[in-house]
């Protein structure tokens, strides 16, 4: 493709800097969400476990993405393929980057279903579910060197992909299609698991559904790596001009990774929520102590047990089955013989006595 066939406005066309300015943003709103991530559960709860250390890794391995997608797009992704045939070593270098691109966003994949898996082996520490997280582990590990190989060696030798030697490639069809539909599958099982904890509790539907929005927010995750397969289908369904369709690409590997880390850190919060939840009933409680002090001492004893009634208004009973949830002790916290929940309704569930 001769760039005399194209006009100036054409070849002049750019679309790096919103691409590197998209990819900064949603980088930096998940390191935000790891801080608080990280100040909710090393500070307040001092609860600070193996799936924060991995999430924290996650986070430093997606700035090195972000480093290695700049250059991708640095060296030519973003803008038509004409405009750079001028200069063939420009294609040479972006494709080296591209490669070195993907081994470490499969490798930061990686690291964000482990530290899900991590998590949930907290949440529920049955034999059976233990086992869950292991054959889940061990696939998500399978499949990451599955996907590392495909990377690696879509073409024999390698060098094959710039024009620098001979060879045979998959072609860029397979590789994009296969690494992105593991990709999808390892998501949707890290996104399932939790649902074993939530619907074995005999809870109200409504309940269910709460505590499944909130574990299960992994579903944006989803959504962006389908998003980035469609993107990779659009640069694949144009080859004359790949090169202008690759900064899409990158936007979409980069926003998938935050979008990872930002699901998983979601439920972790539920720490700070809960403290901030507990400091505003106080706050609130000694306000409405403050208010009843005037003329406390005539009231009747029955408007008084209203008025300490009050207090426990947002408090909530339901029975459970201790025997085939006790798994649940591990993922609600047990103190005393009782399952503390704690959430924004500051429910407080209570073992049922025995009669």
């Amino acid at each position: 493709m001769s760039s005399s066939e194209h006009s100036a406005v054409f070849l002049a066309e750019d679309r790096r800097q919103p691409a590197i300015i998209g990819m900064v943003v949603v980088t930096a709103l998940s390191l935000l969400v790891v801080i608080v991530r990280l100040y909710a559960r090393g500070y307040l709860i001092h609860e600070l476990g193996w799936d924060d250390l991995t999430i924290v890794i996650a986070q430093l391995v997606s700035w090195i993405v972000l480093g290695l997608s700049i250059m991708v797009i640095h060296y030519g992704s973003g803008q038509h393929l004409a405009a750079l045939m001028n200069n063939p070593e420009t294609l040479v270098h972006m494709y080296k980057w591209l490669v070195g691109a993907q081994l470490v966003y499969t490798f930061n994949l990686w690291l964000c279903r482990v530290s899900g898996i991590a998590f949930y082996a907290r949440l529920n520490q049955m034999p059976r579910f233990i086992l869950y997280l292991r054959i889940s582990f061990a696939f998500v590990t399978v499949v990451y060197v599955a996907q590392t190989l495909i990377v690696a060696l879509q073409c024999i030798p390698l060098a094959v992909l710039w024009g620098g030697a001979e060879g045979k490639c998959m072609g860029s069809v397979t590789v994009f299609i296969s690494t992105s539909g593991l990709t999808i599958a390892c998501d949707l099982l890290v996104l399932l698991l939790p649902l074993n904890i939530i619907f074995s509790l005999q809870a109200t539907l409504v309940r269910k559904l709460a505590l499944a929005l909130v574990l299960c927010v992994g579903v944006f995750a989803v959504v962006t790596s389908i998003l980035r397969m469609v993107s990779m289908i659009v640069a694949i369904q144009h080859p004359k001009d790949p090169t202008w369709y690759f900064s899409v690409v990158m936007v979409w590997s980069t926003t998938e990774i935050s979008a990872a880390i930002i699901a998983l850190s979601l439920p972790a919060l539920r720490a700070l929520f809960g403290v901030l939840s507990r400091n505003r009933s106080t706050m609130n409680h000694s306000d409405s102590d403050e208010t009843r002090t005037i003329g406390l001492q005539s009231t009747s004893r029955s408007a008084k047990q209203l008025i300490s009634d009050e207090r426990h208004i947002h408090q909530a009973t339901f029975d459970l089955d201790w025997e085939t949830n006790r798994s649940q002790e591990t993922l609600w916290g047990v103190k005393d013989g009782k399952v503390q929940v704690e959430d924004t309704a500051r429910v407080v569930v209570e073992k049922p006595s025995s009669r």
